[in-house]
């Protein structure tokens, strides 16, 4: 079989799918509750925002992380409208654009 929907998701690498098992089978709380199943999965986040921001030559405070493209398609677009709304309300996009974008731009247009 040939994957040609990589855009959407994509298969792990088996390095990664190794770094996450204790993730998923542990070590899985939320690292916003304040319980020691969620301080030890903050503490991974917080090294995995070091991680990528030293890579990227950034500040962990600087990295989010989504749950995809479409709420990061959302939060993305909403915010420069905030951030630029004195600088008027207008968005220029095109019908084939991805759903996720256009559908903000809708709710963003009302």
């Amino acid at each position: 079989m040939i994957y040609l929907d990589n855009a959407a998701t994509t298969r792990p690498a088996p390095e990664v799918v190794e770094a996450m098992i204790p993730y998923l089978r542990e070590q899985y709380g939320n690292p916003s509750a304040i319980y020691s199943l969620g301080s030890s999965a903050k503490k991974a986040v917080n090294q995995a925002k070091r991680a990528i921001a030293g890579l990227i030559n950034g500040r962990p405070e600087e990295i989010y992380f989504t749950s995809g493209g479409t709420e990061s398609d959302n939060w993305a677009l909403k915010a420069v409208a905030e951030i630029y709304s004195s600088k008027g309300r207008h968005i220029i996009t095109t019908k084939i654009e991805h759903h996720a974008i256009l559908h903000t731009c809708e709710y963003l247009e009302q």
